[in-house]
């Protein structure tokens, strides 16, 4: 009986595995983003179906819900360096983290976040956080969001940042200028000049676990903030994760955008 040549046999192995497994085909969700680095209860991680409790060392994959209850705080080590500091009753999903690349996309539904981000080096990177009504791209700077009842508000501390709506028409908001997108389909507004006191209750509303250098100043373009700076709110209610474009209830009481309603 003829018996066949054993790198025929590797050859047509390596063959079936190329078809059953592309290799264009990157891992989505299970891949790993990062983990939790601190937590003040309640925090959770929602995994599918699962919901596990968000304890220091949990990790963070592709697709996880990180939530913070009332009062809940929890702290979000990237693998690329970056941080995410989650603020109570929030809700943010790690669509994407790709650290050898530098291609992260966060998804925030609802709450408070303050990103310091890595200097982004690589060729095609991103880091953009995205809302109901439109994205902000890191170009490489230090900012702040608020997303309110519909508002979406951007002040730019250093640096500039590409601010778009939902049908992709963009504005370059520059160090201490603010802009605002009213709604998804209009455009953005021309950015202005931030006064003393909007920089100020931009940053206090994003810090977390502790006071930051100088945030009582009302002079802020003199932080020294390691990396890349990124600050996000959003109206602080507790109800089911709503599903990508739906807005949030209007939240009673608050308005700005930027104060720590």
């Amino acid at each position: 009986m003829k018996t066949r040549s054993p790198f025929l046999v590797a050859l047509t192995i390596l063959a079936s595995l190329s078809i059953i497994v592309p290799p264009d085909v990157p891992a989505q969700v299970g891949q790993k983003a990062g983990q939790i680095s601190r937590a003040i209860p309640e925090v959770a991680i929602a995994r599918g179906p699962q919901q596990l409790p968000a304890i220091v060392k949990t990790l963070v994959d592709w697709g996880d819900v990180v939530k913070t209850g009332d009062g809940g705080r929890a702290r979000v080590a990237l693998d690329d360096g970056s941080v995410l500091n989650v603020g109570s009753s929030s809700t943010l999903t790690v669509t994407q983290h790709n650290a050898a690349a530098q291609q992260t996309q966060i998804e925030l539904t609802y709450g408070r976040v303050r990103s310091q981000v890595v200097k982004q080096a690589k060729p095609n990177a991103k880091f953009e956080i995205h809302t109901g009504v439109g994205v902000a791209g890191v170009v490489g700077t230090d900012f702040f969001l608020g997303y309110m009842n519909g508002l979406f508000q951007i002040i730019v501390y250093e640096g500039h940042v590409k601010f778009c709506n939902l049908d992709g028409i963009c504005v370059d908001v520059l160090a201490g200028q603010i802009a605002t997108i009213r709604d998804g389909h209009q455009a953005p507004d021309q950015p202005g000049q931030a006064t003393p006191s909007e920089l100020t209750e931009a940053a206090n509303a994003t810090s977390v676990g502790a006071t930051i250098p100088g945030a009582q100043a009302h002079h802020l373009t003199t932080l020294q903030i390691v990396g890349l700076t990124v600050a996000v709110v959003v109206p602080a209610i507790v109800v089911p994760i709503a599903t990508r474009g739906t807005r949030p209830p209007a939240a009673t009481g608050c308005k700005n955008p930027a104060s720590a309603c």
